[in-house]
């Protein structure tokens, strides 16, 4: 089974004979996602690379549609992975699809802005 815990993918990606630990879609965030194994949430935007589903959530801002040339590996970096309710980040149970959403650098650093995130902990109320 795959590594990522939503993913109920039974094929088994396998390198030289060995198999890893990531089904055939997931073991894909060496080239889409860096550190993905330690960041679940950017399994979600290697899904969404692999679907090419390379749209904002938030706005509909669509990468493949602005730079139709550009390959998909450039146009990744375009996008990040929202936690919804960042409360819930890191937490065991919510790392998960429901939790997430693709936006564009424009709406992420917005939505980050609106919600207070550069602030830091302790001066929060």
């Amino acid at each position: 089974m795959c590594k990522v815990s939503w993913c109920d993918k039974k094929d088994r990606f396998y390198k030289n004979g060995n198999p890893k630990t990531y089904c055939s879609t997931h073991i894909q965030y060496k080239k889409y996602a860096a550190n993905a194994s330690r960041r679940p949430w950017l399994m979600y935007k290697v899904e969404k690379i692999v679907d090419i589903e390379l749209e904002c959530e938030l706005c509909g801002y669509s990468a493949h549609h602005h730079f139709k040339d550009r390959p998909t590996e450039q146009l990744a970096g375009l996008f990040d992975v929202d936690h919804i309710d960042p409360g819930l980040k890191m937490k065991e149970g919510y790392e998960d699809p429901s939790n997430y959403q693709l936006v564009c650098k424009q709406c992420h650093i917005l939505k980050s802005y609106d919600a207070g995130d550069f602030i830091p902990k302790k001066y929060k109320k």
